[in-house]
């Protein structure tokens, strides 16, 4: 008779790396297709856009149901965003840049920004102040990106807050992408 050891360690060894969770969003992994990502029927009701990406009003994400964004090239998953705010004016942004901030900030570590320039000597925004300085240049010029310094190894995190033109005046969004390395 077998070793039912030797079986079970064999079946482990083969199953065991099938269980982790690739990069993603989870239940959601790249390289999913259409048709998977939207087999999560929890998460649902999808709405499809014109060029066939998808989207959900019904995710929870830090404390609140976000609109979740699916990016596809041929058929296959290739960026996730999180839209915490769309069309908001500078004053509305605030609190929204704020917690896009705070999520990132406890989840990867200390932000960064290649459009803001932290002094030497103080080596740190205050929230209101990065918040206020992120909107002030999406405003100007049209994005701003921060992420934490600490990023997972299959996978970039960030955050862009964009500036879309709406009729006289230019609003704001606020998103959180996650993006295979």
């Amino acid at each position: 008779m077998k070793n039912p050891h030797l079986i079970l360690a064999i079946v482990i060894t083969f199953l065991v790396p099938k269980l982790a969770y690739p990069a993603g969003l989870p239940p959601w992994q790249f390289g999913m297709t259409k048709e998977q990502v939207a087999s999560f029927k929890q998460f649902g009701p999808y709405k499809s856009f014109p060029n066939g990406d998808l989207e959900t009003y019904n995710r929870e994400y830090h404390g609140g149901k976000e609109n979740v964004q699916f990016y596809f090239v041929n058929n296959k998953l290739v960026k996730i965003g999180i839209y915490l705010g769309e069309q908001l004016d500078q004053h509305k942004a605030l609190p929204v840049v704020k917690r896009a901030s705070a999520i990132l900030e406890k989840d990867y570590g200390r932000l960064e920004s290649p459009e803001i320039t932290v002094p030497p000597t103080r080596g740190r925004f205050d929230a209101d102040v990065f918040a206020m300085i992120a909107i002030t240049n999406a405003s100007i010029q049209g994005k701003t990106h921060f992420r934490g310094v600490r990023q997972p190894k299959d996978m970039q995190v960030w955050a862009t807050i964009m500036s879309v033109p709406n009729i006289g005046k230019n609003n704001l969004a606020v998103t959180i992408f996650f993006q295979p390395k």
